[in-house]
């Protein structure tokens, strides 16, 4: 995906962001805070939901980061607001042995928390007391806030600001919390998170353990599930993007079929076998496609990008992105015939999906858990096939595009009436 453009800093003269010092009544909602976690499929979901809502270009980006570096790599599995603590002990400690055993000419060049000395530090860092504060000194003249957040480092900062600030604010969690639902007003998740309550799920764990399995009771109301990931594909941005990518993408013999490829995650591993299976299958089918275009993600292992070049890197057909601005991802979309999309990224799969072209998928067979239930569920609705390399690629078929996220900012608009609160339009 295209990386976020962060957003300037906020202006020191006045304190407030210069996108809120507009005027505007009390009950209309007309800005928006988005809190991520540095993680591009987990803010791009944030971002998508702040775009159907009208609100895209009236909205500030802030980041919940963990400290770098080092141990901290391994310490990934700690609550953020611990973890931040526990890092602040060690360097202090690091820096006291340095002072006491070496001399304090060698301790100044200990790197600064949070990788601020490779520019993390100009990003805006989420603050409870900073954001409540703007939502509770500017909501007479600027109106209500929206905050929506996404990823498990998110949730004890985009709870806080509800509790603090729940007359000013309207926060949305974007992925199940966990626990605790009722500590925001919206939570938008997935329907497969859901799939430890099912019988099939609870047979495969010990009963000793299932108290340990979350979510342990049914969504409430104020849970809107979906299909798949939220994000900012549609009609208008697909338009856009094939006017954008025209020149590139127009003479390129038909079909051309576009090929995403992840990363191996813990409900979907995989390696250089699901790789060698990937090209043996498209060189299968290559007879059938005018062209095809490759791309990897930035995570996408060395094992697995190493087999795909080694085997289709010298096909006169097959062009493999090599990583470098632009980024072709949107271009792909908007001119892709048919996509093939690794099993293990619920994002990619959701996003091709909203295109209504055909979607292949592969390595179905090496995910379990929620990731398996997810497949199953768009296979049931005719969303995807399995990609096996025995089809022709120029076959066209149709389904109805996944619309997850229109239909969670038409809940959200639906709650914000209910508290008597507009969006503006």
């Amino acid at each position: 995906m295209r990386p976020i453009l962060l957003p300037d800093p906020p202006s020191l003269s006045t304190g407030v962001p210069e996108i809120f010092e507009q005027g505007g009544s009390q009950n209309v909602v007309r800005r928006a805070v988005v809190i991520g976690n540095g993680f591009p499929g987990s803010e791009n979901q944030c971002l998508g939901l702040v775009r159907a809502l009208g609100l895209a270009g009236n909205h500030l980006l802030y980041r919940v980061t963990r400290p770098k570096g080092g141990i901290n790599e391994w310490l990934h599995w700690l609550p953020v607001g611990f973890h931040k603590k526990l890092d602040f002990i060690l360097r202090h400690i690091y820096l006291y042995s340095r002072l006491m055993f070496v001399g304090s000419k060698q301790s100044k060049y200990i790197a600064s928390e949070n990788g601020g000395s490779v520019g993390l530090s100009s990003i805006l860092e989420a603050d409870v007391t900073s954001i409540v504060s703007m939502a509770r000194d500017t909501y007479e003249k600027d109106g209500p806030l929206v905050v929506i957040a996404c990823g498990r480092d998110t949730v004890s900062i985009a709870s806080s600001i509800r509790r603090l600030a729940s007359e000013n604010v309207f926060v949305v969690q974007i992925q199940h919390p966990r626990s605790h639902l009722n500590r925001f007003d919206m939570v938008i998740t997935p329907r497969h998170d859901y799939y430890p309550l099912s019988l099939e799920a609870q047979e495969q764990v010990p009963r000793f353990m299932r108290s340990w399995i979350t979510p342990r009771e049914p969504p409430q109301d104020h849970v809107v599930l979906t299909t798949g990931a939220l994000h900012g594909i549609g009609y208008a941005t697909l338009r856009k993007s094939a006017s954008a990518w025209h020149d590139e993408f127009a003479a390129l013999p038909k079909p051309l079929v576009v090929v995403n490829i992840g990363w191996p995650r813990r409900n979907c591993r995989y390696g250089a076998d699901l790789a060698k299976q990937l090209t043996d299958a498209l060189l299968s089918v290559l007879g059938s496609c005018g062209s095809v275009r490759i791309a990897f993600s930035y995570r996408t292992p060395e094992k697995v990008s190493r087999v795909i070049f080694k085997e289709l890197g010298d096909n006169p057909k097959v062009f493999i992105w090599n990583g470098q601005e632009p980024n072709p991802y949107m271009g792909h979309l908007a001119w892709g015939d048919a996509f093939v999309v690794t099993a293990d990224s619920v994002s990619l799969i959701s996003e091709a999906c909203s295109t209504g072209k055909p979607v292949y998928v592969i390595g179905a067979d090496h995910c379990q858990w929620k990731i398996a239930d997810f497949h199953k569920s768009l296979r049931e609705r005719g969303v995807v096939r399995p990609f096996t390399g025995f089809g022709d690629m120029s076959e066209s078929w149709s389904y109805p595009p996944l619309n997850d996220t229109a239909e969670a900012a038409m809940r959200v608009r639906r709650a914000l009436a209910a508290r008597g609160w507009t969006l503006r339009s």
